[in-house]
């Protein structure tokens, strides 16, 4: 697609150069030949910086895909770190729970009577 708009644009460019008036002699020969390699050479080097755009495009979405991909990756790790605390939190809590009940029964078995 930009390959294609630099090309439409640099012909309505060489075509604008080359247009000529009726009161103008026709160029010659070689004159013609000198636009036309100018021409050419100018498309050349448009080519070019297109297939360098392109590719850098190309490795540009690949790293914003490797991107998404580890995003994705360290979400899922995220979430499941988080749910493994949780996890360990309850078991924190029971265990507490146990402790404490144990200390007030240790403490209930202590007192004098």
């Amino acid at each position: 697609m930009l390959k294609t708009t630099f090309l439409i644009a640099l012909t309505m460019i060489a075509t604008g150069a080359f247009a000529q008036t009726p009161n103008t002699p026709p160029p010659s020969l070689e004159v013609a030949q000198q636009r036309a390699r100018f021409a050419r050479d100018q498309m050349n080097s448009v080519e070019e910086k297109v297939k360098a755009a392109e590719k850098k495009d190309k490795v540009a979405q690949k790293r914003l895909e490797d991107a998404k991909a580890d995003a994705d990756k360290t979400t899922k790790q995220l979430q499941d770190a988080q749910a493994d605390l949780a996890k360990a939190r309850e078991r924190h809590d029971q265990a507490y729970q146990e402790l404490k009940r144990s200390h007030d029964a240790m403490q209930e078995s202590n007192k004098p009577q």
